[in-house]
């Protein structure tokens, strides 16, 4: 047996205990197996305690429970085992003796302790496994013994003694041991009070340690079976004894303090490692339940009852315990009186862990798993507190692999190192044996070296529309409600998520009423998650399906998490129908026909369908606007398919002149609510299509025309006289705006690192739940750019509405931005090509609030105006000379999407600001940015990386095309538009037209050939990919597009094939997207980016690759 003292593991904070006047350190060198450290602590530490039974009622005494007298009562029950069981090896290892039975923690803890003394291995069961799953664990382990017992004769016994039964009948080599619990391993405790404890008086083992080989398993502990049966996973003593090594670590000396986890299983790797790993490593004592024949089933109420008699200065708890006493006073103020609380094996929802910190609780995350150690430090030195109790850093002894899995998400996984031996499961190839957590982690925005967990990453929900949903802190959020017991999202290969729901008091599920009031009690929490979510990861209330507990309990692993994959197949009937029945939302109340066909009634009908499909009234109190976009109210695509579904729906009925309904129905375009989309013009196409008159008029292309002529006359009346002064001399202030896009990330950073600018004030929307300078750090970051340039004092992050003549900013920082400002950048538009004009004419009222700003500038004479506008203001561009550098004041050249339109809308008031005001106006018609030139940043929804992983599994890419490519690099992009705010207008112009094109286009093949090499996948004629599309479309099932996401851009496809390249049906001058040729002469004179750029080529390609794999895109 060793005897060193020191030898500490490199990187460790202090010695626990080092000065400790009961308690002597075990050798941290290694030189002990863990039996020897028990039998060390008897022979070092034999006043120690290792446990406090806690009083019951105040005024009670404490029970000690010393390190002499647990170790006495292991080596006493190890001798016993020996004999029972003998020193035979099986299959060349030490026996294996699982634990089915569940005594109070202190029985628990000699039985475990004395099955390693013995030389064997012990395995904990879960009580809560299925007979099934515990002989899948026996079998599998080789286990031959048992401890436990069976029902005595004639008696039923208990569930326990039941599985132990069916056990010993199925599996006939399996030999049962019946071991004595606390009265008899403890005799003073046989009677309460029990007497002090007086050594002379207890019997002196004198068993050994059995010698056993390091390598072989000290204890088995088991996985939750969250997915199939549980898994054995072996932990050797080097991997068991660094659950307890882990608190060299720490800045807190923990000796002699208290800890309470009565809550925590014994089965589990957490309740022993902080009620016996922690004791035996830095001499923690734990509290425990008074001992009894039918041990204290642990409640929030009696541990916390426990905890505070016991007088603790730690408490670790499971999420849900927390979730309770957030919701008692009495509790929380209990709890800000322990030094620490810890939580682990799950989220707590942010609402009840911010109403304890603020309470003053020194709430701390722990995590950790069986199969690789301890992950986060939780130590009073690195807790960040605050809103921020969720982070933590990484121990500092182990290493973490974080592989970028795309949103800034990253998967963790933990290497073994030399102070790391806890890496018990290897699953990931590397040099050193490396455990894939399969946990997500994001980092803290500000905090470096932070982390929080946010879910699993086999969790994530692929979307059959190609998105990505992240359960975890949806749920997290869900499950914050008191009337939810669980909430499992689902929607695997859908269009939209659902969550399942379970009440935490059961509801009859059969009747429809209970059910809504059930929907409306939790849909605060379902509005919370719906604000923190991206859109697509959005829960509608036909979405909710309600669990029925009494008749479908919902399946548990038995660390009492929900079995996501369990619930799932449960419940597929269910979540199948809720799904068949979004498909006819008609039968929702809301839905029905009205009961009259006049304009009033109709009003009614349309107002009451469009507000049930928006869940505007109930959830949020109010309706909608009815003469405002209702996409800009929020409505997105699967709502306008809802709307128009239902309305079709009820015109079946209504009295159509000469019985045409049919008719009518046919002229109900797909895109109803895209060419009306008000609730105004609604009723106003409704009544059309009643009265048999033609529907087709509202969206012709003279109808489209004039209004856009109307709406650019509208916002060019009335514009303000600028301001006449002297140009500034002191540098270039600067308003941009969408500073967190891909290109506005671009633009701020050449701002920033531009001396000839003395400040930026970027403004942007505000976004419910996100912090700007979190989501500029985000972007920022995911685009290679050091996030670092932001601790500035050039720099002014403000969020604000263009759509107010104030762009809802304070009066005093209006004032600020007026009398310094000297140019605007406009960057900052929806993008959405299935949109209507209609739905962008906020952003048409945004920048004529920003042309008043700029004129009202008296900063400069007046303020520049650069806007960042694009070529599909020309998508009907028709001659054959290349794009001009100029006003093209033709509207049908813009017409074919809202979005263009938009911006030539916006294009003709900045002329008439320039004309009538003298504006200083720059327009860039921007065409297609491709991949940065930094790290490649090209996000993974656009058409050319949607090609790219469509490819990767048709196995082909689509070449053979004589076409150019004009793409430019995002970042010379913003370099380029940057250039112009230097480069003062010719002579005698009010404005001036910028083609933002690479102005040394390459050939599709040269790309596409390098993209080829990198994927090693062939070239075919586009129009025969385009075609493999197409069938694979026509015969693939709901995941295709998910495989193949190509399939949700078909249309624009074919498009490229009818009006491309010579091969795809174009001239040899025509770009990849079949329009003509751009001419970039003004731009390469103003911007010295474009003179000195070179074409794109394999580098390029090859970083674009390099991004999308890191973020996903061919997983």
């Amino acid at each position: 047996m060793g005897d060193k003292l020191s030898q500490h593991p490199p990187g460790y904070a202090r010695t626990q205990a080092a000065h400790h006047p009961t308690w002597t350190p075990p050798p941290l060198d290694g030189s002990l197996t863990f039996p020897e450290i028990l039998q060390w602590h008897g022979e070092h530490s034999p006043s120690h305690p290792f446990a406090i039974i806690a009083p019951e009622h105040e005024g009670e005494d404490e029970v000690v429970i010393t390190w002499q007298e647990l170790s006495r009562a292991i080596f006493r029950l190890a001798a016993t085992l020996r004999q029972e069981v003998g020193n035979e090896l099986i299959d060349g290892k030490p026996p294996v003796i699982a634990i089915q039975a569940y005594p109070e923690t202190l029985t628990y803890v000699t039985w475990l302790c004395a099955i390693t003394a013995a030389g064997y291995t012990a395995f904990p069961l879960s009580p809560r496994n299925s007979p099934p799953a515990i002989q899948h664990l026996v079998k599998t382990t080789n286990c031959r013994y048992l401890i436990g017992s069976i029902p005595k004769q004639g008696e039923p016994g208990t569930a326990l003694q039941q599985m132990a039964g069916l056990l010993l009948r199925d599996l006939p080599g399996l030999k049962l041991i019946e071991l004595p619990k606390y009265d008899t391993l403890y005799p003073r405790l046989a009677q309460w009070p029990p007497i002090p404890y007086n050594p002379a008086t207890d019997s002196v083992p004198t068993f050994q340690p059995a010698p056993t080989s390091k390598d072989a398993p000290t204890l088995i502990i088991h996985s939750s079976g969250s997915t199939a049966f549980p898994k054995p996973i072996p932990l050797n003593d080097d991997a068991w004894n660094d659950w307890g090594k882990a608190q060299l670590y720490l800045d807190d000396d923990l000796c002699g303090k208290r800890g309470a986890s009565m809550g925590l299983p014994m089965f589990h790797i957490v309740g022993l490692t902080i009620t016996l790993a922690n004791a035996a490593w830095a001499g923690t004592i734990a509290i425990l339940f008074k001992p009894a024949p039918l041990p204290t089933f642990p409640s929030p109420q009696n541990i916390l009852h426990a905890a505070q008699l016991g007088k603790v200065d730690f408490l670790y708890a499971v999420p849900s315990a927390y979730v309770e006493w957030a919701q008692d006073p009495t509790a929380v103020a209990t709890l800000a009186k322990f030094k620490t609380v810890k939580y682990g094996g799950g989220p707590i929802p942010e609402e009840y862990g911010n109403r304890l910190v603020e309470a003053g609780v020194q709430l701390q995350v722990t995590y950790g798993m069986t199969e690789a150690g301890t992950v986060f430090l939780g130590d009073s030195a690195s807790w960040l507190g605050g809103r921020d109790w969720m982070y933590a850093k990484f121990m500092p002894n182990i290493k973490v692999k974080l592989i970028d899995e795309g949103e800034n998400l990253f998967r963790a996984v933990i290497m073994e190192t030399a102070t790391h031996k806890g890496v018990a499961v290897s699953n990931y190839e590397a040099e050193v044996r490396a455990f894939d957590t399969n946990d997500l982690l994001e980092e803290h925005p500000t905090h470096k070296g932070y982390w929080k967990v946010v879910g699993r990453a086999d969790d994530q929900i692929m979307m059959s529309n190609g998105e990505k949903t992240n359960p975890g802190p949806l749920e997290s959020i869900i499950n914050s409600s008191h009337h939810v017991q669980s909430a499992s999202m689902f929607g695997r290969a859908r269009t939209q998520v659902g969550v399942l729901i379970e009440p935490r008091q059961p509801i009859n599920i059969k009747d429809d009423a209970e059910v809504a009031r059930f929907r409306n009690l939790i849909w605060p929490e379902i509005e919370k998650a719906n604000a923190f979510a991206p859109q697509h990861s959005r829960i509608f209330k036909e979405f909710i399906l309600v669990a029925d507990p009494v008749n479908k309990p919902v399946p548990r692993t038995p660390k009492g998490t929900v079995s996501r994959n369990a619930l799932l197949k449960l419940y597929a009937e269910e979540i199948d129908g809720i799904y068949a029945a979004a498909e006819h939302p008609t039968r929702a109340d809301w839905a029905v026909p009205p009961g009259a066909w006049d304009a009033t009634a109709l009003h009614e009908f349309v107002l009451r369908v469009v507000n049930g499909v928006m869940r505007s009234e109930k959830e949020n109190g109010h309706s909608v606007d009815e003469t405002r976009d209702l996409f800009e109210q929020g409505c997105d695509s699967l709502q306008a398919t809802y709307i128009r579904a239902v309305i079709a729906n009820a015109l079946r009925e209504a009295p159509i002149p000469q019985g045409k309904n049919k008719a009518a129905l046919s002229s109900v375009p797909q895109n109803m609510v895209v060419l009306h989309p008000t609730v105004e013009q609604l009723v106003s196409f409704v009544l059309s299509v009643i009265e048999g008159q033609s529907v087709e008029v509202a969206n012709n292309q003279d109808t489209i025309v004039q209004q856009m002529l109307k709406m650019a006359n509208d916002y060019s009346q009335n514009l303000p006289h600028s301001f006449i002064g002297p140009k500034s001399d002191k540098g270039e202030v600067v308003l941009l705006t969408g500073s967190t896009g891909t290109l506005g990330s671009y633009i701020l950073q050449q701002l920033l690192d531009d001396p000839r600018v003395t400040h930026i004030y970027a403004l942007n929307r505000a976004i419910a739940g996100e912090d700007l300078r979190s989501r500029q750090i985000e972007s920022l970051v995911d685009r290679a750019v050091n996030a670092q340039v932001l601790d500035t004092p050039k720099l002014s992050l403000i969020e604000g509405d263009t759509t107010k003549p104030d762009l809802g900013l304070k009066e005093e920082l209006l004032n600020e931005i007026r009398s310094s400002l000297t140019a605007v950048i406009h960057n900052a538009w929806r993008l959405d090509f299935n949109l209507g004009l209609s739905s962008f004419e906020s952003h048409v009222k945004g920048t004529r609030n920003l042309v008043d700003l700029a004129l009202s500038a008296t900063g400069s004479a007046p303020a520049k105006f650069i806007f960042t506008s694009t070529i599909a203001t020309l998508s009907n561009w028709r001659e054959a000379r290349a794009v001009p550098e100029e006003v093209i004041p033709d509207p049908t050249v813009a017409l074919g999407n809202g979005y263009g339109e938009s911006k030539w809308v916006t294009e003709r008031v900045l002329v008439a600001a320039a004309e009538q005001r003298g504006l200083t106006t720059t327009i860039w018609r921007i065409g297609q940015l491709s991949g940065s030139s930094v790290n490649g940043a090209w996000n993974t929804t656009d058409w050319v990386p949607i090609i790219a992983k469509s490819s990767a599994t048709l196995g082909v890419l689509p070449g053979s095309s004589h076409g150019f490519i004009d793409w430019l690099p995002t970042d010379d992009a913003a370099c380029a538009i940057v250039d112009s705010l230097h480069a003062p207008l010719e002579p005698d112009a009010k404005f001036r037209y910028l083609n933002l094109v690479h102005p040394n286009p390459t050939s599709w093949d040269a790309i596409l050939e390098a993209m080829s090499k990198e994927l090693s996948v062939p070239l075919i004629p586009f129009q025969d990919w385009v075609a493999r599309v197409e069938k694979e479309s026509a015969a693939g099932g709901p995941s295709a597009a998910e495989r193949i996401p190509a399939i949700k851009l078909q249309d624009f496809f074919r498009s490229l094939v009818s009006g491309g390249s010579p091969e795809l049906g174009g001239s040899a001058s025509t770009t990849s997207t079949g329009q003509t040729q751009f001419e970039t002469t003004k731009a390469v004179q103003v911007s010295q980016t474009l003179r000195t750029l070179p074409r794109l080529n394999d580098d390029d390609v090859g970083r674009w690759l390099q991004y999308w794999r890191k973020h996903g895109l061919f997983d």
